[in-house]
């Protein structure tokens, strides 16, 4: 899919120039900060779609082979674990938001990325209208098919492999 957007703080204006299948593989990144890139180039469309039923799917709630293109084995696992004891328990475990956006309606939302002090992590700042800042750092792990998150760190609560462990196990 491409895209192009532009965001303002008065308007958000999206202009849908071409569409690929939403099967597609992202491009390998060279870095780990291009690896950040990608999930939000290919996930905007959650911040920038207020219509439900045409909005796109979050990254953590698609199948395992479409999360693998993004995140570590690892990760995967614990996603899916997340998953059965949602399924299990018929509630919430421990994803009740959507972790690229460390909120539960991104909508709105812009993000400002750049690399960390070593070349595993990316700093993203998130933006939301109402002045609200969310600062997230991407854990990145190299593997065989290219850079993948191996962890979220946030500012305001506990990383998301952290927050998987605890409550996948219920």
């Amino acid at each position: 899919m491409i895209l192009m957007l532009r965001m303002t703080r008065a308007a958000i204006v999206v202009c849908v120039l071409g569409v690929a299948p939403a099967s597609a593989q992202p491009p390998a990144a060279s870095t780990a900060l291009g690896a950040v890139a990608r999930i939000y180039q290919d996930f905007a469309a959650e911040a920038v779609i207020d219509t439900p039923e045409l909005s796109v799917l979050d990254l953590f709630g698609r199948p395992k082979a479409a999360m693998a293109r993004y995140l570590d084995d690892p990760l995967v696992a614990l996603v899916l674990a997340d998953r059965e004891c949602s399924r299990r328990t018929q509630g919430v475990c421990a994803l009740d938001f959507s972790p690229i956006w460390d909120a539960q309606d991104p909508v709105g939302a812009t993000v400002k990325m750049s690399a960390g002090k070593d070349a595993g992590r990316v700093l993203a700042e998130i933006r939301y209208p109402q002045n609200v800042v969310r600062r997230l750092t991407f854990v990145m792990r190299r593997s065989a098919a290219g850079w993948r998150v191996h962890d979220i760190e946030y500012d305001s609560h506990t990383s998301l492999v952290t927050m998987l462990k605890g409550k996948a196990k219920r």
